[in-house]
Formats: structure tokens, C-alpha cells, sequence
């Protein structure tokens, strides 16, 4: 099932994302059977539906226990989760516009230790997202603004550079220099 989303979140640009969206019961079994085997899957699982839920803009009545249960089971699998998958995880759910406290706390908990470990691209998405759910992480953001000055900033693409300025900013920690 996961794959499933996958492939959807990928294949899933404006037209087709319309199409598939405009009759939600089109993907509202999907989500059922989904969150009912959610408790079976391991980290990739959750964290590639999370991200592809927030790639297609599920929301409302037939996708929220979807995103109640992949809320759940990211905090539970946090640990264990994979630098992308950390970011990607984060990133859906600030892009579905899903507060989910103990989530991000879990989430920011697992990243610091591992932030040399992230690629770039992945940490200024991990940021973002933090800033963009204003999640309670001014540790993280100590951490990452270290991590960043040692020599990590150079390694940014421009739009890495923006997203990590913009996440400074709005989380109003030092920034990296």
C-alpha cells in the first residue's frame, strides 16, 4: 500500500492531482484500508504515505483518520527513521497544515543527534517544516545553526539556501554564519 501512495504522490501534477481529487471517493477506500494496516508497516511505510498524502492535499472527512493514524505511527517510529525520511515526515505534515506537537517533538528529538548525517537538502527541508508548523525546536535550531556554520551552508543549493533563511527567520533563532 505504501508504494501505492508512492506512486501516486509522484505521478499526481496539477491535471491529474485535480482529477483524482475532484471524487475523493476515488482515493477514500485507499485511505481506509490504509489506516487500518498502518500499525503493520515500518518507518519508510509511513513516512512515503505521509509524504504523498501531502503531495495530493488529502484532507477533510474521508482522509482524516488516514492522517490520524500516520500522525501516531510516525511519532511511535520516529527513532527509526532514516534522515529523509525525518524531513519527509516533517515536511508532510507541515505542508497538510497538521499540528501534531508530540509528533515534531519526536521528530526533532530523533534529527539532532543525527544532523551531520542529513543531506543538505534534506536539512533545510527538516527546518522548514519546523518553522512552517511553528514547532516548539529552538534546540534543533541551535544544533542545526552550528551544523551549518562548520561548513554545511556552502553545500546548499540556492532554493536550500532560501528555505533554511526563511526557517531562521521565522523560528527567530540565531541564524547560521
Amino acid at each position: 500500500l505504501s508504494t501505492c501512495w508512492s506512486r501516486l504522490g509522484r505521478i499526481a501534477k496539477n491535471a491529474d492531482r485535480r482529477r483524482l481529487l475532484q471524487d475523493p471517493a476515488l482515493l477514500a477506500p485507499l485511505a481506509r484500508q490504509t489506516a487500518a494496516a498502518l500499525d503493520d508497516w515500518g518507518p519508510w511505510g509511513v513516512s512515503a504515505t505521509a509524504h504523498a498524502a501531502a503531495k495530493l492535499r488529502l484532507e477533510g472527512g474521508p482522509y482524516e483518520a488516514l492522517w490520524s493514524k500516520l500522525g501516531t505511527a510516525a511519532a511511535a517510529s520516529a527513532r527509526d527513521f532514516n534522515c529523509q525520511g525525518l524531513a519527509n515526515t516533517a515536511w508532510a505534515f507541515a505542508t497538510a497544515g497538521r499540528p501534531e506537537p508530540a509528533l515534531f517533538d519526536r521528530l526533532a528529538a530523533a534529527s539532532e543527534p543525527r544532523l551531520s548525517d542529513f543531506p543538505s537538502f534534506a536539512l533545510g527541508q527538516l527546518l522548514w517544516a519546523f518553522a512552517a508548523e511553528g514547532a516548539e525546536a529552538a534546540s534543533l535550531f541551535d544544533a542545526s545553526a552550528a551544523e551549518l556554520s562548520a561548513g554545511r551552508l556552502k553545500e546548499l543549493s540556492p532554493q536550500g539556501v532560501s528555505m533554511v533563511a526563511w526557517a531562521f527567520a521565522t523560528a527567530g533563532g540565531p541564524a547560521p554564519g
